[in-house]
């Protein structure tokens, strides 16, 4: 039996609502799970209501999208605690700064020519969150591009036309943040932030002084080579392992709830040091 650490919803760039996500985790023999939207925790409380009704264990959870200097960093936060308002006061900054994004990047699109109608934009995104995902989706329908990744590589990507980075959000800030919360905090899929060693061990390091618990060595793209890299990396440094899928629903292809394999034991783990 499996353990997912991190899934989607229609509350962020996911296809599925919470309790959809509860019933193909069923189906797939996943015994506890967590929803880890991007940026909101509005999807959490639908999500643990329908964990609750059919039996599974379930985790509050967030994925922090952060940046530093050229990199996207994802943080995981776990156990949240919902009622915090201090928490929920930044969630809601990370959100204004989202739609300040958001709209710079209608205005690139303008610049070439191109129209975002922000209410039909806004029908590709039934939560509270519009991401990058939904403009490709967007531009998709439009016939704009041919695929989502046309729609990345020419004009969302980093170096594509339309690119504007993100307001600075540092990944410290989003594990001192998840830690006053009294949740618990892992670095996401370390192998997507960058291929460098130095790097990624530098900031490893960085964040485990703000109180990083965990590393997500089991990501469903990762190869058996690799896990066991960054199963290595957490035990240097310390850290805990966590594990996901990175279900996106439909929105991404080949990735199913339950891929990331992490064993119910490691799960235990995590639980033993929180109950210390």
């Amino acid at each position: 039996m499996d353990v997912d650490m991190h899934i989607h919803t229609l509350e962020s760039d996911g296809t599925y609502t919470p309790e959809e996500i509860i019933l193909r985790a069923m189906k797939n023999n996943v015994i506890a799970l967590a929803i880890t939207d991007h940026d909101t925790v509005a999807g959490v409380k639908a999500g643990k209501a329908a964990a609750e009704r059919y039996g599974m264990e379930f985790i509050e959870g967030i994925e922090i999208s952060c940046n530093e200097e050229n990199l996207e960093v994802h943080v995981l936060g776990y156990y949240l605690n919902l009622e915090d308002e201090v928490f929920l006061r930044e969630l809601a900054e990370l959100e204004e700064a989202r739609e300040k994004r958001n709209r710079k990047i209608i205005e690139k699109f303008e610049k070439i020519g191109i129209i975002i109608d922000i209410e039909e934009l806004k029908r590709f995104a039934p939560g509270n969150i519009i991401s990058r995902l939904h403009f490709a989706n967007y531009l998709l329908e439009k016939g704009i591009v041919t695929n989502k990744n046309e729609a990345f590589t020419k004009y969302l990507g980093r170096t594509g036309l339309t690119y504007v980075p993100k307001e600075n959000f540092s990944p410290e800030r989003a594990v001192k943040m998840i830690k006053a919360n009294g949740g618990f905090a892992s670095l996401a899929h370390p192998k997507l932030i960058t291929l460098n060693d130095e790097i990624l061990n530098d900031l490893i390091v960085r964040l485990k002084e703000c109180g990083l618990d965990a590393l997500e060595s089991q990501y469903s793209s990762f190869s058996k080579v690799e896990k066991q890299k960054f199963r290595k990396l957490a035990k240097k440094y310390g850290l805990l392992i966590t594990g996901g899928s990175d279900f996106h629903g439909d929105n991404r292809e080949g990735v199913d709830i339950g891929d990331a394999g992490l064993e119910y034991s490691q799960f235990e783990r995590i639980k033993r040091f929180l109950n210390k």
